[in-house]
């Protein structure tokens, strides 16, 4: 009956864990978040190139959205395509102007984005929205850091379902039957010879 037990505290102690540690996440993720409005410049048109760089608001020409092919890494964002650079940090390795060169240059310097965008090009309003949410972007980097919990909370999963598992297992190893189902006619058979 020990055994028994065994899976049961063992679920028991993952569950408390588990939930423990994403309230503790969520808390301090309420405080990073107010620290990060403190720390990030106000910019009336960031959210705006957010929604321009997801699709959520079109080009005015008609160009493809920018996660199409790139991805910004920032808590609480959708993750976007992976055939293009990383863009979380763009500004501070390229510079604003620099950033601003390689989606509003003419000619555009990659060759998939001068095919991309051809006949296309983004306003100059546009590329301030978009400039402007990179900028967001990468002072919220520097701030804190992308982290991907992911694993961890893979990790939590498996580790769940494999103690559900034995759970279960042992449940349904406690009901067996104990003797092989012609136990009895064998026994019958054995009292009438």
């Amino acid at each position: 009956m020990k055994m028994h037990l065994f899976p049961v505290a063992a679920f028991a102690f993952l569950f408390v864990s588990f939930f423990s540690n994403v309230y503790a996440q969520k808390t301090d993720s309420t405080a990073s978040a107010q620290a990060q409005a403190a720390t990030v410049p106000s910019s009336s048109n960031w959210k705006t190139g957010e929604n321009m760089f997801v699709g959520n608001i079109r080009f005015a020409n008609g160009g493809p959205a920018c996660n199409s092919c790139h991805n910004v890494s920032i808590k609480g964002f959708v993750s976007g395509g992976a055939l293009a650079k990383d863009l979380t940090q763009a500004v501070t390795r390229l510079t604003p102007d620099g950033a601003k060169a390689f989606f509003a240059g003419s000619p555009m310097p990659m060759p998939q984005m001068q095919q991309s965008y051809s006949g296309k090009p983004l306003t100059a309003q546009e590329a301030n929205n978009i400039l402007a949410f990179l900028t967001y972007s990468d002072e919220l980097a520097k701030t804190a850091p992308p982290s991907s919990d992911i694993g961890k909370r893979m990790l939590a999963g498996g580790i769940v379902g494999v103690v559900g598992l034995l759970m279960l297992f042992s449940i349904f190893w406690f009901k067996r039957k104990q003797r092989p189902v012609n136990y009895n006619v064998f026994q019958r058979q054995t009292k009438s010879s």
